[in-house]
């Protein structure tokens, strides 16, 4: 028997921030940043709660570690709340599920409801169960699972998403198309992940370069937004593989955006997984055929079903190149040389990276080295 979690509520769509008004008359701890809490989005959170006792953690760092979780913590347990609302991308909402675990791990308040209001339209945490904190002695990411970080509800409103900057919008954007894709072969894909990964996947082909170029397009950021949520609930439900592996791995040695990282990845990964195509028989991998309906359901066409996975590789390169976004680790700003010298070390922790268990093809240290040398 399998099982297929839909446990948030999603509420979303102009005025979707309404929902918030549900929270009137409690105790609300939000876990956000210092720049978002200035921002007029928080005027417009603050209207909705009414008469809310609100207390503000805004100490959110892009790439949380465990430090920042501590503090969050304690602020946690001072204010003793009833509801805990995350406003923000990945760094905020990881940071609210990680102090909230703790928090019911120490039986406070365990019957906390948990609201999430993202952001930006990739990480698709706001329906996950999983987080990523870094460990600071290590540098290490660390990727935590548990029913008790999954959202109660989560709030798509894409006004929320409307001023984020076109390079947020792109790096976001194609963090979302790499969950749909690994999601779509990973290891425990399913019928109903599979059907969530190929809309997301056809409304992200549709609507995220419209809303790179234009962010005040509110048809694109709507569509964009409920996008990147499918894209979650199918990897949730599924898997995911080495593109999140190895990102995990890069990124915790170089500050490179999670979302840039896998669209340098996420060619190389699919040529690995689908068997290497220019070297194959006729006769495709049960991967490379799950690429190749991958392509089909996108609408892309070719001669034969190694052409059509080849397809879905310059699909993903020509969104890469529309979004403005690097080709290789060297393009986004990281030394040769030094990326080069730490390759056998980025290896060694992708392999025993959660995200890598997921992948639909098992892979060694060398393979990744290969991959990893492959994106200079």
């Amino acid at each position: 028997m399998h099982r297929f979690q839909l446990r948030t509520t999603l509420c979303y769509g102009p005025d979707a921030l309404e929902e918030l008004s549900r929270l009137s008359g409690r105790r609300v701890f939000i876990v956000t940043d210092g720049f978002i809490s200035k921002a007029p989005l928080m005027s417009r959170v603050r209207d909705q709660l009414g008469d809310a006792a609100i207390e503000v953690f805004d100490d959110v760092q892009p790439d949380p570690d465990i430090d920042a979780v501590v503090a969050g913590l304690r602020a946690y347990n001072a204010f003793d709340p009833q509801a805990v609302l995350a406003i923000g991308g990945g760094s905020a909402i990881d940071t609210a599920k990680a102090v909230r675990k703790m928090a019911i791990e120490q039986a406070v308040r365990p019957e906390a409801s948990f609201f999430i209001l993202p952001t930006t339209s990739g990480t698709g945490s706001e329906v996950s169960s999983y987080a990523v904190v870094t460990d600071t002695k290590t540098h290490t990411k660390l990727p935590l699972e548990s029913p008790d970080m999954v959202a109660d509800v989560a709030i798509l409103d894409p006004e929320a998403v409307r001023t984020a900057p076109a390079r947020l919008t792109a790096d976001s954007g194609m963090d979302a198309i790499s969950h749909a894709i690994e999601a779509y072969v990973g290891k425990h894909h399913n019928d109903f992940s599979d059907a969530l990964a190929e809309k997301s996947l056809r409304l992200a082909n549709q609507y995220l370069v419209r809303s790179f170029c234009d962010g005040d397009d509110m048809v694109a950021r709507e569509h964009q937004h409920t996008a990147a949520t499918m894209a979650g609930i199918a990897f949730d439900n599924s898997s995911l593989g080495i593109v999140h592996g190895l990102s995990h791995s890069i990124g915790g040695i170089f500050r490179v955006a999670h979302g840039r990282l896998n669209g340098i990845l996420l060619p190389h990964v699919i040529a690995f997984n689908a068997g290497e195509l220019s070297f194959m028989p006729a006769e495709l991998t049960p991967t490379a055929r799950r690429y190749a309906a991958l392509a089909s359901a996108l609408g892309l066409t070719a001669s034969n079903q190694r052409n059509l996975v080849l397809a879905l590789s310059e699909w993903v390169k020509k969104i890469r190149q529309n979004l403005e976004m690097p080709a290789s680790i060297t393009q986004a700003g990281v030394d040769r040389s030094e990326y080069l010298s730490r390759i056998p070390e980025i290896a060694e922790t992708a392999v025993g990276d959660y995200c890598t268990a997921g992948n639909p093809v098992p892979v060694t240290s060398r393979e990744l080295t290969a991959i990893l040398t492959a994106i200079v």
